[in-house]
């Protein structure tokens, strides 16, 4: 073994200290504590100075040169014999309320050599005293301090069973991190709220088999397993155990309460810290932990290299931490203030701190989407549905509470029954909800806004909104209503949000994607003289570009298409024009007689392509409207090329013909579908 000892000087005061008058007194009173703190100097194997300054799990004294400087000394940490006893705990198991006997593993004690910093560009005094700032940084350029002693000897005492290395101070035994803050009567709400996450897990078969019966962990479900001494359940997984640490930023009562207070309102739904929904909790703890799995220093953060387990970036004054505890198994920087938390600040922030979105909530954890969402380097506008526009939604969508908690649910027709939703559902439903680079709705004018569900839009019209899958709906003749509705701004109980903003929109159910059957299916299956397009589609059907109800000539997988149709009335008055179709004649009422012929056919089918612009054949990440950036230079299905122009007035046309405008009935926003859209224009193309 490797012993850490400290002289009878440094013993005489950590007992005066500790309320002993001596070891006999301390044994008396208090064994445990005894025998924990001579167990905290004992070392599992025998470490001599270079282990101890640089120990080498993986490669052992087979390590090279090059080994040795890979990661040097960030094995730190060592097992020792300082263990509590076992314990009858109660708490849930399996979902179901009983007791269990809860094992401890020993503790590990915190080794840090200079190579320890030097492998993280750390300076050692500044990051190690700021953790002991009643020690000293005396590792200098060969050597070490263990936890808060600082080494008196310059190598280390051979014996024939180990290694010995004297210290100036007991060496105080450290606790888990769970346990440290559960001591600590300022940090009992934020160990309240962890603790709703416990349950006891079965220890690994080798310990219970030491043991001679079961004994469990306690762990805390999704959340970081704090409460245990060792990040993993095995003694040969040395690479993990004397590398590994948690960093956790703690908030202490004050700042919950004062967080809680400027961030929920009893209108959102939620009077107290204990009310909070279970995923707003997860979140809210989760975003306390660094994302790393080593121990961070106060240098690193003030470096801005220290994420959360989100990604979002730790933005704190390492000066104005309040208390400073490492522990055994990670570090905690304990803090009296807190600033929101970047997921509830950003732009679905209204979704943690109003009941009322509670759906949308869930959602939004199902479809893995938050973290893109809480970036600082982007902005976004998000529209936040409410519970009850997923209630009303047909498919209706409801938040059912389960034995193991909470479930997004969507009703199933072919099973007749409520379903989990799927994570692709929920994509879809935040990416139709999200707008990226823009930083508001307009509430004049015409605003159309891309979204992140690929060719889907949101169409802003003086200050009413609409998706282009409701928008569509204007094509059916018989559509009286209008698909605009209102929309109003949602603040951070009345401040803005960190990357945009967030609005909710008056709708009965959730905005969707495009989805159903598509452009091309409709053009080819129109027969009713009162849709818009039903001599376009005639004259498609006339040049034999129709079978099936598809246009197969026109489609292929994977293909988009940006369709040009004139109108009824611009074709009824341009008919004589049109290549292959003198034969033909079109009534008042839009009736179409008359045949073609195998000669006129290829010359109409020839013609009528281009009307007609494929993905396939051209790059276009957007339909056009006024302002995007689908403009330019086209080559159409016929072959021959066609412009698409925006000078305030958006026309198209043959390369050398003449620009034919955009009618501007539905204000030139386009009939946005899955697999292409449909703009009507005031003319033919010649």
């Amino acid at each position: 073994m490797t012993v850490i000892a400290a002289d009878n000087d440094a013993w005489q005061k950590y007992l005066s200290q500790s309320g002993y008058e001596s070891v006999d007194d301390m044994w008396q009173r208090d064994p445990k504590q005894l025998k924990k703190t001579v167990g905290f100097h004992l070392m599992y194997y025998a470490y001599d100075w270079s282990k101890m300054v640089n120990f080498r799990p993986n490669e052992g004294d087979a390590a090279t040169e090059d080994d040795r400087n890979k990661n040097a000394g960030m094995w730190y940490k060592h097992r020792t014999h300082s263990q509590d006893d076992m314990e009858q705990m109660r708490g849930k198991l399996n979902a179901r309320d009983t007791t269990v006997t809860v094992y401890h593993y020993e503790r590990f004690l915190p080794v840090m050599s200079h190579r320890f910093f030097e492998t993280q560009g750390l300076d050692a005094k500044y990051n190690y005293e700021y953790f002991y700032p009643n020690s000293e940084w005396t590792g200098g350029s060969n050597g070490f301090n263990v936890s808060n002693a600082s080494v008196i000897d310059t190598e280390a005492t051979v014996t024939d069973n180990g290694y010995l290395y004297r210290v100036n101070q007991v060496v105080s035994p450290l606790e888990t991190i769970y346990q440290t803050l559960k001591n600590n009567s300022n940090y009992s709400d934020y160990i309240s709220i962890y603790d709703k996450y416990a349950e006891f897990s079965e220890a690994d078969n080798q310990t219970s088999n030491n043991v001679g019966y079961k004994v469990y962990m306690l762990t805390h479900g999704e959340l970081p397993n704090i409460a245990c001494e060792w990040p993993v359940n095995d003694y040969k997984a040395m690479n993990v155990l004397e590398s590994e640490g948690y960093s956790i930023f703690a908030p202490s009562n004050q700042a919950i309460s004062k967080f809680f207070t400027n961030y929920w309102t009893e209108a959102g739904g939620y009077g107290s810290i204990d009310e909070l929904d279970p995923l707003v909790m997860r979140y809210f703890i989760m975003q306390s932990f660094a994302n790393s799995s080593r121990i961070v220093f106060p240098e690193q953060i003030t470096k801005g290299l220290v994420q959360t387990k989100y990604g979002t970036n730790i933005e704190i004054n390492p000066a104005d931490v309040d208390d400073r505890m490492i522990c055994e198994n990670g570090v905690v920087y304990g803090m009296n203030d807190m600033e929101a938390p970047a997921i509830f600040s950003c732009v679905i922030g209204p979704a943690f701190a109003d009941t009322t979105y509670q759906c949308y909530l869930y959602t939004l954890d199902k479809s893995e989407l938050v973290l893109s969402l809480a970036s600082d380097k982007a902005e976004f506008v998000t529209l936040i549905p409410t519970n009850l526009q997923y209630n009303q939604n047909e498919p209706q969508m409801r938040l059912n509470t389960t034995s193991s908690g909470k479930v997004l649910e969507m009703y199933s027709d072919e099973l007749a029954a409520f379903a989990n939703m799927g994570q692709g559902t929920a994509r879809g439903i935040v990416n139709i909800h999200t707008a990226p680079n823009i930083n508001s709705l307009s509430t004049t004018g015409i605003q159309v806004v891309e979204t992140n569900e690929p060719f889907n839009y949101w169409f802003v019209l003086d200050g009413k909104i609409t998706t282009n899958a409701r928008f569509n709906e204007q094509l059916n003749p018989e559509y009286a209503g209008t698909p605009f509705v209102g929309f109003n701004e949602v603040k951070m109980n009345g401040g803005a949000w960190s990357n945009g903003k967030s609005y909710t929109y008056d709708s009965d159910d959730l905005f969707k994607a495009a989805s159903g059957d598509g452009l091309t299916h409709r053009l080819a299956i129109c027969n009713d003289k009162t849709f818009e397009y039903y001599l376009f589609s005639q004259l498609l059907q006339k040049a034999g570009l129709v079978a099936n109800g598809d246009l197969p000539s026109l489609v292929s997988e994977g293909n988009r298409l940006l369709v040009f149709a004139p109108t009824n009335e611009v074709i009824k008055q341009n008919i004589s024009k049109i290549p292959g179709c003198g034969s033909l004649k079109i009534a008042d009422d839009y009736t179409l007689s008359g045949t073609v012929s195998s000669t006129n056919k290829t010359l109409l089918a020839n013609y009528l392509r281009n009307y007609f612009i494929s993905s396939l054949m051209n790059t276009f990440t957007s339909y056009p409207y006024p302002g995007s950036e689908c403009k330019g230079r086209f080559m159409a299905m016929s072959g021959d090329y066609v412009n698409i122009t925006d000078n305030g007035n958006m026309s198209v046309g043959l390369e050398d013909g003449t620009p034919v405008s955009l009618s501007d009935k539905y204000h030139c926003l386009p009939f946005a579908f899955a697999d292409g859209c449909l703009q009507f224009i005031n003319g033919i193309m010649e």
